[in-house]
């Protein structure tokens, strides 16, 4: 079963990069049959330059958004995609990496969906602009980075009205050793792939297509993230050995017929057309109110996302609203035990 990936919007580390809110990741599987009566029809109702499909060019006109919507018409089937909102993934790393270190147990932390409650609340903080929110994931941006030691960032001198945020910020501080010890690699350098979004989606990704139990031949457009990471030869490690398990009621997962590649899209037409779905997403994410936006990601929705679409990392607002209601009273309790307990030894 061949699988050709490629994303759009990749910033690497850079999450509030403000020009590419978004990072969108794409799977698609077609056959040498699929993909040659595919170019034909692109071909056939659209001038290509360079002998190289692109999907950020196709978006761009008329012509090209009607030869788009065709594709999405009829082959969305064959595709898989994740996206992801940056500032509300870094919302969870802070969640992740300042908070939960601080855990005796993170199973009842994570089961019960604190995390998300947690990360949607500072990220609504963030992005209403609090001044407080704003620094502080601008510094733990940078402190995952490596760019800042967590000595020299000024949380300690932050102050919020909003107590969600101060109660962040009180867990994040009370023992910055463990927030750099879980960054930091055994030669005490901070973990390079920490804020990396591609090597989630890919897990993803080739998760949902390993449903079917069948061998993956996987092909990854040229990417730098694919040089020297380990989380890379992970997936290739979990692919090869093929066996599928549940952590937290996620199935996760696939097995590979052989190492993943990652190519030059010039010369494989898959990943052009894997292009062409990360790109269009991306666009239609950017211009959700366009009608053509608003169509394409009606299909996306229906029949291309990732499932589990956890692996999507973006607030869920009305989808989360009603289950964090419902449990406004157990988070509150949860988080004043997990409050006395880091900050005073209280149990």
């Amino acid at each position: 079963m061949n699988i050709y990936c490629d994303e759009s919007g990749y910033t690497g580390a850079d999450l509030l990069a403000n020009d590419q809110p978004y990072f969108v990741y794409s799977a698609v599987s077609f056959n040498s049959v699929q993909l040659e009566e595919i170019k034909k029809y692109i071909y056939s109702e659209y001038p290509i330059q360079n002998e190289e499909i692109k999907g950020k060019l196709l978006v761009k006109n008329k012509r090209g958004k009607k030869v788009i919507k065709h594709i999405f018409e009829q082959y969305a089937d064959s595709a898989r995609i994740v996206y992801h909102d940056k500032k509300y993934a870094l919302s969870a790393k802070i969640i992740e990496y300042g908070v939960e270190p601080n855990l005796k147990s993170n199973y009842i932390f994570y089961d019960s969906h604190l995390n998300k409650f947690l990360a949607t609340g500072i990220y609504a903080s963030f992005v209403t602009k609090d001044p407080t929110s704003e620094k502080l994931f601008t510094e733990f941006l940078q402190i995952l980075r490596g760019k800042s030691p967590i000595s020299e960032t000024t949380f300690n001198e932050l102050s919020s009205e909003d107590p969600l945020i101060k109660w962040v910020l009180d867990i994040a501080t009370k023992n910055p050793d463990k927030v750099i010890d879980e960054i930091t690699r055994t030669d005490s350098a901070i973990e390079k792939w920490i804020l990396d979004l591609t090597m989630t989606s890919l897990l993803g990704l080739l998760s949902d297509w390993g449903k079917t139990g069948r061998k993956l031949t996987v092909m990854c457009d040229n990417s730098k993230v694919f040089i020297d990471n380990p989380v890379f030869e992970g997936l290739n490690s979990m692919g090869l050995i093929g066996n599928r398990k549940k952590i937290l009621d996620t199935p996760l997962g696939f097995k590979l017929s052989e190492k993943i590649s990652h190519k030059d899209s010039k010369d494989f037409f898959g990943l052009q057309i894997a292009d062409l779905f990360s790109s269009t997403t991306y666009y239609c994410l950017m211009n959700h109110k366009e009608p053509f936006s608003k169509e394409i990601l009606s299909i996306i929705w229906d029949k291309c996302i990732c499932k589990p679409n956890s692996f999507c990392i973006h607030p869920e607002w009305e989808a989360s609203k009603d289950e964090f209601a419902s449990k406004l009273d157990f988070y509150y309790r949860f988080m004043d035990i997990i409050y006395k307990d880091v900050m005073f030894g209280l149990k």
